[in-house]
């Protein structure tokens, strides 16, 4: 079969065909792979990563970054490095997504200082833009900026749940 891919390449030289044929330099490659020349790009990797997250930083790439802190109701929380000037949906996109029980149209940005004009937390909408794509309400994010989405209230799926297993388990008791 090697010879064959060979001979489709254009190798019509069976003699040149022959150290892959025998699986020699097939090995040669199994057994002493060769280092790749590009890593990975990881932007908390490079020498600016702050050790104070409330300020911009450089990847190696030049990216302004800034780090944004996602709480709540969102598949992965956490902090997130973020360029300088990322919307909400990017960065609701890198924490993997809203889940069923968000409550969108409570959403709040907590700032670690308050701005100049003496506000520190915002409150958000982001239903309106889920809905109508009305990006009026959007606030230009910091650094350490947190994003708060909360959970709704009342009854849903999941609480339902919870009731009905706890009954079941305490009439199993019985």
């Amino acid at each position: 079969m090697v010879s064959q891919c060979l001979l489709f390449a254009g190798l019509n030289n069976l003699e040149a065909a022959e150290p892959y044929r025998s699986g020699i330099v097939i090995s040669n490659l199994l057994n002493n792979p060769q280092p790749s020349s590009t890593a990975p790009y990881n932007p908390l990797s490079g020498p600016n990563y702050p050790f104070f997250q409330d300020s911009y930083f450089t990847d190696d790439y030049g990216n302004i970054l800034m780090i944004v802190n996602v709480l709540g109701e969102v598949n992965k929380p956490g902090q997130i490095a973020v360029r300088e000037n990322s919307d909400f949906p990017t960065i609701l996109a890198l924490a993997g997504g809203v889940k069923n029980s968000a409550n969108l149209t409570k959403v709040i940005i907590s700032r670690k200082a308050p701005d100049s004009n003496g506000t520190q937390a915002y409150r958000l909408n982001l239903k309106e833009y889920y809905e109508h794509g009305d990006r009026d309400g959007f606030v230009a994010l910091k650094p350490n900026d947190t994003i708060i989405i909360p959970e709704k209230k009342g009854l849903n799926f999941d609480v339902l749940s919870r009731i009905a297993g706890l009954t079941l388990a305490g009439f199993a008791a019985f």
